[in-house]
């Protein structure tokens, strides 16, 4: 069975928005722990990860996470599930690159 809570969408708006740590994908890297994927975390896409993307649970709208992406996944409007290796990182800088660069 399927939950609503297994589906996110994308942040709409987020192109602007800056991270001290540098990109999107460099702060995955900072507050993940792991090492960069090589493929994209949108369950069923094969494409390379490229970017961190925003995006949040269709459940509960509230919390933004940063997530390794493919352009083409980063652009989707549409509810997409997770493959069940993605570490999601909280994309709030008052949580974690602000701590950091303090």
């Amino acid at each position: 069975m399927i939950f609503k809570s297994d589906y996110y969408k994308n942040k709409n708006g987020t192109a602007e928005r800056k991270c001290k740590c540098g990109s999107w994908k460099q702060h995955w890297l900072n507050f993940s722990g792991e090492k960069w994927p090589e493929k994209c975390s949108v369950w069923g896409c094969n494409n390379t990860a490229t970017l961190g993307a925003h995006v949040y649970s269709v459940a509960s709208s509230t919390a933004e996470y940063i997530i390794p992406a493919c352009d083409s996944c980063n652009k989707r409007s549409d509810e997409f599930q997770l493959s069940s290796f993605t570490k999601k990182v909280s994309a709030n800088q008052s949580k974690t690159c602000n701590k950091q660069h303090k």
